[in-house]
């Protein structure tokens, strides 16, 4: 099994203990056996003075069987994006560690990301001594208060003695759902201080059981009442347990599943059938039409950031089942008739078997077998291979490109995409069918995480090959880590959407205001700027040429970049705009 599909903290981390140190040791020390203990595997980070005790401790354990292995990155935002990818591919929080002032200031975006996706992450940020805290000194800030604005928890430690139960404190945080990223601010003169508490063993989470009875036997009767129920599957439907009892489900009910970007592959190839299509931009795709006519959605590990209910609840007239492991977040448009709280594979086992016990198969309606039918076949449509006749010469068909990196790609790939029109290419065409091995940054929809999320998923061996995608906006957000890539040893391939523009600013703007405003951008050659830093680059200029050239890039080692001219000049009509009318019938 990859450790991609690994979805929760294992019960007893696969750490070396160590014999027995002294009783006095730097705080910094504490912090370190705090990593091992939870299986730690990376820690990501830039270094600078007020944090240097923990960096000198990594050092210390550097080629010790069960140490985490320091990668220094080119700046904080890269490091929090590396370190969230492996808490989404391997449910173990990535670790991203900083110094104090602009150091702990530059990881807010890429920690309100983490937070807000449900990627968890441990942030340790060093900070001035205790003293100096009242002064205008140097790299002086109120971190805490900074940090609490984009984790779910931040605290500073004063003491010594409280260091290692912070950072236990902070792992929990970030793996208790809904998961996030949670800080712990440490200052100089704690962490070079001397102390004999600390934490050598993991504390093992609390294991939940599923939902109450009485709440399941009124969401298979709800089910069995249904006319046209539809299954959303949301961002946190992607642990395998919860896919087996899913699948299951599927087989049992044959009900359509629509999927949200961020709960992209949970569908296999042997249930393809039940699979309707991603929704998460603008009401125009069959999956939007699906939950349009259905009178039950059942939303499983759904959360509102993903597509809020406003434009997926039109009308509010259809009854909702809450399936999920925290309480639903009530609003004007999501008002569940029924919530199931509690471990999701469990509470859909339950789910089946109260459905069993009234009698399988559940009746079919006509009509909606009609509808279901005519939108697989729209769906089936929408991913072909693009425009035979399109004119390579004004860049290549994106439908054609994402058509492309699929056929050349096996379903063991993991795929990583920034955000751009490219992600709503490949997000509406690209087809997966394996748990995160398809990731978006779907709820801030942050520019620049693909690359760094290629190097932390080729480290964490999230499935081969590896591959990220980004436009050429998005891609220089981040592609100084292609240093980082080439020094640590990762493999993957990233292609370049190179249109040298923000378009999917830009067609937006166009169909609010008829033209566009300062979404022109810059050409650059992405292929001597890869060479630069020792990686690999190629432009493909021909359709016929992409699937060759990925190919040849992916088969040899180290980094390579595709720089792939896209032709987007019918955007506005391929992903702007809602449903017609007729559609919606």
């Amino acid at each position: 099994m990859s450790i991609a599909t690994v979805a929760t903290p294992p019960t007893s981390p696969s750490a070396t203990h160590l014999p027995t140190p002294p009783a006095g040791r730097r705080a910094a020390d504490r912090v370190v056996d705090v990593m091992m203990a939870h299986g730690v595997r990376w820690v990501f980070g830039v270094p600078g003075a007020k944090i240097d005790p923990v960096f000198d401790a990594l050092a210390a354990v550097q080629g010790i069987a069960g140490a985490p292995q320091l990668i220094t990155c080119r700046t904080e935002q890269n490091a929090v994006f590396m370190a969230a990818a492996v808490g989404r591919l391997t449910g173990i929080p990535g670790v991203v560690l900083v110094t104090s002032g602009p150091g702990t200031a530059n990881l807010a975006t890429g920690l309100l990301t983490a937070t807000t996706e449900g990627d968890p992450v441990v942030a340790i940020c060093g900070a001035v001594s205790r003293t100096q805290h009242l002064k205008r000194a140097h790299q002086a800030m109120d971190a805490v208060g900074m940090l609490q604005t984009v984790t779910v928890s931040a605290a500073e430690v004063t003491a010594a003695d409280n260091v290692a139960e912070a950072i236990v404190n902070a792992f929990r945080a970030a793996a208790r759902e809904p998961r996030g990223a949670a800080a712990v601010v440490l200052p100089y003169d704690v962490s070079t201080a001397t102390t004999a508490i600390g934490f050598r063993d993991a504390i093992v989470p609390a294991v939940t059981g599923g939902a109450a009875s009485a709440s399941v036997d009124r969401a298979a009767a709800l089910l069995r009442e249904a006319r046209f129920p539809v299954i959303l599957a949301g961002a946190r439907s992607g642990d395998p347990r919860t896919v087996d009892a899913l699948h299951a489900l599927l087989r049992a009910t044959g009900l359509p599943v629509v999927e949200t970007f961020q709960a992209a592959g949970i569908i296999s190839r042997e249930l393809e059938h039940h699979y309707l299509g991603r929704v998460g931009f603008a009401r125009n795709q069959p999956g939007d039409v699906l939950l349009h006519r259905a009178d039950l959605v059942l939303t499983l590990g759904y959360d509102p950031v993903e597509f809020v209910p406003a434009e997926w609840n039109a009308g509010k007239d259809r009854r909702i089942v809450h399936i999920d492991t925290v309480p639903a977040d009530i609003d004007n448009d999501y008002r569940p008739t029924v919530e199931l709280v509690g471990d999701l594979a469990t509470t859909l086992v339950d789910l089946l078997l109260a459905v069993d016990a009234a009698g399988l198969p559940l009746p079919h309606d006509a009509e909606t077998a009609r509808i279901v039918d005519r939108e697989r076949t729209r769906l089936a449509e929408n991913t072909d291979l693009g425009d035979p006749d399109h004119d390579d010469a004004f860049g290549l068909d994106p439908v054609a490109v994402v058509a492309g990196i699929r056929a050349a790609l096996p379903d063991a790939a993991t795929v990583l995409c920034d955000v751009g029109s490219n992600y709503l290419y490949m997000a509406r065409h690209f087809r997966t069918y394996r748990p995160r091995s398809l990731m978006f940054s779907n709820g801030q929809q942050t520019l620049g995480v693909a690359l760094p999320w290629a190097i932390a998923a080729s480290l964490a061996d999230a499935g081969a090959p590896v591959v990220s995608v980004s436009g050429d906006g998005g891609f220089l957000y981040s592609a100084v880590e292609l240093e980082t890539a080439v020094r640590v040893g990762a493999s993957f391939t990233h292609i370049v959407f190179n249109d040298s523009a923000y378009d999917m600013v830009a067609f937006q703007q166009v169909e609010k205001y008829g033209r566009t405003a300062a979404v022109e951008l810059g050409a650059y050659d992405v292929v001597a700027f890869a060479e630069s830093f020792g990686a690999h680059g190629y432009r493909v200029t021909s359709i016929d040429d992409l699937v060759p050239t990925i190919l040849a890039a992916i088969a040899e080692p180290g980094p390579s970049v595709i720089d792939v001219p896209v032709d987007y000049r019918d955007n506005l009509h391929r992903l702007g705009g809602d449903l017609l009318a007729d559609v919606l019938l």
